[in-house]
């Protein structure tokens, strides 16, 4: 396993006519490269932007699927594979909630010095549309 520096932008829209509502984290992780992609990994609590034990995220890209999986207080576990609408579980302090992730599209630029990451899906709770996500995540090794 390598450290690296991964910084990691999301952009959600709910409406067309608003402008996206964007979030970034960048914290130090560990990346592993596998045979069809690779491993990032990182220990950041999401909400308070600190280390804590028992938070941990990792994605994972293995060929043209994009998983995140976080364990925490605030959980989740979803699949972004082109085309392809996936069924997960979202953990919140106030509860859980089964949502669906239809991807739209992966695009991917990995090494083992510096790597992209770009997921498109769109989220859905009772098949309605709720919103439309760009995931970019990009590492450099440090």
């Amino acid at each position: 396993m390598q450290d690296v520096m991964i910084t990691i932008v999301n952009s959600m829209v709910v409406d067309k006519n608003e402008k996206p509502d964007v979030t970034e984290v960048i914290t130090e992780g560990k990346l592993e490269m596998v045979e069809d992609g690779c491993i990032l990994s990182y220990d950041l609590d999401p909400e308070e932007g600190v280390e804590k034990p028992g938070n941990h995220t990792e994605m994972i890209l293995d060929g043209n699927s994009f998983n995140f999986m976080r364990v925490g207080m605030y959980g989740a576990d979803f699949l972004v594979e082109p085309g392809v609408r996936n069924q997960t579980l979202y953990r919140m302090p106030f509860g859980n909630m089964t949502i669906g992730v239809l991807g739209k599209e992966l695009k991917t630029d990995i090494g083992t010095e510096r790597g992209s990451i770009t997921a498109k899906y769109e989220l859905d709770f009772n098949a309605a549309m709720a919103a439309s996500y760009v995931m970019e995540v990009s590492y450099r090794a440090i």
